[in-house]
């Protein structure tokens, strides 16, 4: 370790500004003129954690860690200080044992100020005084900083534990909606209930199944209305997009029905227009798209962390599309398909009106032309 000239007030404030920040004039051209340039090679050590001294270093160049020791007689790093930060101020402030080591964890050079050199110089312990103050301000500032860091951590922290346990919620809601799904069908397959599931009663009764664990989920993860996509915003655009993409779904319905039929391979059967039952379908579908888009769909872009939203219009499509499974495959798969065009058009303005008008028409037509 060695020792050179003292370096000017001008040098040190452009070093440690924040700390100089705090001093008055007089007082940093007398730490100036006792500060002495010490250069350190890595590895060494500049205070032992214990021991009774006060200097102060000022770090010019170089890392440097800090270290406390452990009850198996090691130690552990606490921190790092680098260019421009002070270590060793604490001794200096109350007096007691050096509470850590101090060790260079590269080359460097530090400023070394000594405390009895400055209480030696003229009115020295005014100066001395001066500096306390200015290292006390110093330090409660930084302190202020650290609990104002760990204040956000500890909310980052509870946030990520609100997190999971909504995604904890979640992932049992998808099990038990994906439980109802398969019992349903079960049931409709082995013919243990004879129902028309062509009926809007079947329709209404199924959905009310569903919406129950969802409602009871949504309100207990504290999702707002806005964000199942019940909003004004981009309600405009949303209805008028919706509208003009189910007039041309509407004719591509109409289309592969036709076709369909005219090979014979039609899956259901073609129903009569029916004007109670459409208006009833189209509050049928406001809700499947609240729980479909606007609960399913956010959620699991949320999860996941789907950026650009694609991966949840297929899953939010996919596990729907598994709900429908007792009106046969090829409506699984023709609910899948339009489940993903609805998503997409969601995704556009996260608002629920223009997918549930494409949703209404979409539906209304492949009822009457037996696509469904």
């Amino acid at each position: 370790m060695n020792s050179s000239t003292p370096i000017n007030a001008d040098a040190l404030k452009a070093l440690v500004p924040n700390l100089t920040s705090y001093m008055p004039e007089q007082l940093i051209r007398a730490v100036s003129a006792v500060s002495r340039e010490l250069r350190v090679e890595a590895g060494q050590t500049l205070i032992t954690e214990g021991d009774k001294s006060n200097t102060l270093y000022l770090v010019q160049e170089g890392n440097f860690g800090i270290y406390r020791a452990t009850p198996s007689g090691g130690d552990v790093r606490v921190t790092e200080i680098g260019v421009g930060q002070p270590f060793g101020e604490m001794a200096l402030l109350d007096g007691e044992p050096r509470a850590a080591s101090v060790r260079a964890e590269t080359d460097g050079i530090v400023l070394e100020i000594e405390p009895d050199e400055l209480r030696a110089q003229p009115e020295g312990e005014a100066v001395f005084q001066s500096l306390k103050g200015a290292l006390a301000t110093f330090v409660t500032r930084r302190i202020r900083s650290t609990t104002q860091d760990h204040v956000a951590a500890l909310e980052r922290e509870l946030a990520l534990r609100d997190e999971q346990e909504q995604f904890g919620r979640f992932f049992i809601y998808s099990l038990i909606m994906m439980s109802i799904g398969t019992l349903v069908n079960n049931a409709l397959a082995w013919r243990e209930v004879d129902v028309d599931i062509y009926t809007q009663i079947f329709a209404w009764q199924y959905l009310a199944i569903l919406l129950v664990p969802s409602f009871f989920v949504i309100r207990h993860m504290g999702i707002s209305i806005q964000s199942l996509g019940l909003t004004i915003r981009g309600l405009k655009r949303s209805l008028g997009e919706g509208a003009l993409i189910s007039v041309a779904l509407y004719g591509v319905t109409w289309l592969i029905a036709a076709t369909l039929k005219h090979f014979e391979i039609l899956p259901g059967k073609a129903l009569p227009f029916d004007l109670l039952g459409t208006l009833s379908y189209f509050l049928h579908s406001a809700l499947q798209e609240i729980i479909a888009r606007g609960f399913l769909q956010s959620s699991f872009q949320r999860f996941l962390g789907d950026a650009n939203g694609l991966w949840s219009v297929v899953l939010a499509s996919t596990l729907f599309g598994m709900f429908h499974l007792h009106f046969g495959m090829a409506a699984v798969l023709m609910t899948i398909a339009t489940g993903c065009v609805f998503g997409l058009i969601y995704l556009r303005h996260k608002n629920v009106a223009g997918v549930t008008i494409v949703h209404y028409v979409m539906g209304v037509a492949a009822f009457n032309t037996g696509l469904i």
